[in-house]
């Protein structure tokens, strides 16, 4: 353990520059852009520094033309265009990395000459078994951490106790490190699954915010495996300390919630709320397992409550955890505030719905809490027939609701903040539920009716669930392909009458399974996104008079 302190050390000290997703602010060429002859280079600028994960350049065949990027400042890249004689339309598809360590991507397209002449491809459905083990991954690595970390923090309350049925959990979640390093980058670079056997995506997930994360859970759980299981002395004590304190670290080295501005408040409230957490639900099942062995019987002793130095666990937990569990709240408010930028955001959107889920959560593990606190803990230090049974009981449901908030809260991942959302073009777009039928997008307030025409022209008629007409301020057409590595391209559509809309798009220079979204800006604060596959093109005409 001793060498790995010098490795802790630097991951503390090392200065660390921190802003929110990034978004697109300019671009050389205009979105449809129809040109003479090839550019010489494509520039693409962001509202903050970014790392590029990949780049391609599609021509009118599909194929996919050898290029490179070079970027001669943090938040600007250009790219050269290979002189490529073909006329047509061309797709630039881009993915990059914000500091926060989250992937964002976008596509540009224009024409060299003529758009081209053929049709999108329907989409089949694509799979979804990398989000889902992304998830899988982070809940377990959380639960691990959790479990880990609060069973070496409650042996400082019990040094008899070696806590030994917890090193299943670290070596779980050490096992889970390199899963999660890896899945990290496939998706920052929007890789397939054979993209394991190449250096390119491990290269980049190690250059990713999130592998400092991934650095310091394995110092926690390191530290945790020294101080649980062994008997007790000065370096299993110090290891005790150190668990807790590494893990909250670890989850304030990345994500959404610590790179809010102002960054001398976002990420010591997070470390903060990290340690308040684990010393709260980290410990629950340490303080079960104490209450059922024989050692943890007593007779009357409330006077225990002032006699920290004396006292037995539940006596010690029970004196504490008021103040544990006001910090906790405290941070909790003071990052919602760095998040949200209007109550309705709670509801309006996807990071929003996440948060108001833990909102209800803790709220429920506060009211089990509070009885346990304030009801059974007394009852239980008096001596009352049974109450010690009820506490175990009542511990054991708060500690099962605390698995399912961490697995809530692992929704974070794919869901930016509404600070995000509001930056730059828009291009930060959240993944909701496929709805699998090609023509039709609903939800409980707004039906999008699609009809693709000839000329790559598309109507969209907005209705609400009465059929009538949808007032929107605007709406915006957005296609993904994600089989092909190929990332959002917006087109604004244009309000007609009746609550119809219409588009014109370009012809995509490749096949695939296309994803068709909608962006409906309702008013100037509340925003729908409806998603599912794209339409079937309609058929082009037999000629065509220019």
């Amino acid at each position: 353990m001793k060498r790995l302190l010098p490795f802790f050390w630097c991951l503390i000290l090392w200065p660390q520059i921190v802003w929110g997703h990034a978004a697109l602010v300019a671009t050389s060429l205009t979105p449809g852009a129809v040109l003479a002859q090839a550019p010489a280079e494509i520039s693409l600028a962001f509202n903050e520094a970014i790392t590029v994960t990949q780049v391609q350049l599609i021509d009118p065949s599909g194929a996919r033309l050898a290029t490179h990027v070079i970027q001669d400042a943090p938040a600007e890249i250009r790219i050269p265009v290979p002189a490529d004689p073909a006329t047509g339309t061309y797709l630039l598809s881009w993915r990059v990395v914000s500091a926060d360590g989250h992937p964002v991507g976008g596509a540009l397209d224009y024409a060299i000459g003529t758009p081209s002449a053929q049709g999108l491809a329907q989409d089949t459905g694509t799979s979804t078994a990398r989000d889902d083990l992304i998830w899988l991954a982070r809940w377990l690595g959380y639960l691990c951490l959790f479990v880990a970390s609060g069973a070496a923090l409650f042996r400082l309350l019990n040094p008899t106790d070696m806590q030994g049925w917890a090193r299943p959990f670290v070596k779980l979640g050490i096992a889970l490190l390199p899963v999660s390093l890896a899945l990290q980058g496939l998706d920052l670079r929007g890789a397939p699954w054979s993209g394991l056997v190449g250096l390119d995506v491990w290269q980049t997930a190690l250059d990713s915010r999130y592998a400092w994360t991934l650095g310091l859970m394995l110092l926690a759980l390191l530290a945790a495996s020294q101080a649980i299981g062994r008997p007790a002395g000065p370096l299993q004590r110090l290891m005790a300390a150190a668990s807790p304190l590494l893990a909250a670290v670890s989850l304030a080295a990345s994500g959404h919630a610590s790179t809010a501005s102002p960054q001398w408040l976002a990420r010591p409230a997070v470390a903060v709320h990290g340690l308040m957490a684990i010393a709260w639900l980290g410990t629950l099942v340490p303080l079960m397992r104490s209450l059922r062995e024989p050692s943890a019987r007593h007779t009357a002793a409330q006077h225990l409550l002032d006699r920290p130095s004396a006292i037995m666990p539940l006596a010690c937990y029970a004196r504490w955890i008021p103040s544990v569990v006001m910090l906790l709240i405290g941070t909790g408010l003071v990052l919602a505030g760095l998040q949200l930028d209007q109550p309705g955001d709670l509801w309006h959107t996807a990071y929003g719905r996440v948060l108001l889920a833990k909102l209800v959560l803790v709220v429920l593990l506060l009211s089990i809490a509070a009885r346990n606190r304030w009801r059974l803990t007394q009852a239980s230090l008096g001596g009352t027939p049974g109450a010690r049974q009820s506490l175990v009981r009542s511990i054991a449901l708060e500690a099962l609701i605390a698995v399912v908030l961490l697995a809530v809260l692992s929704l974070w991942r794919f869901t930016p903040p509404p600070r995000s959302l509001d930056a730059g073009l828009g291009l930060v777009r959240t993944a909701t539920q496929n709805l699998g039928f090609p023509e039709t997008l609903e939800n409980r307030q707004v039906r999008a009716t699609l009809s693709p025409n000839s000329g790559n022209i598309w109507s969209i008629r907005l209705q609400t669930p009465d059929k009538a007409a949808f007032p929107a301020q605007a709406v915006t057409l957005v296609l993904t392909n994600p089989a092909e590595g190929i990332e959002a391209l917006t087109r604004p559509a244009r309000p007609l009458s009746g609550g119809l809309w219409r588009v014109s798009l370009p012809t995509l220079p490749t096949a695939g399974h296309w994803q068709v979204a909608l962006d409906i800006l309702v008013n100037d604060f509340d925003q729908i996104t409806l998603d599912g596959p794209a339409p079937p093109a309609a058929p082009a005409p037999a000629s065509t008079t220019h």
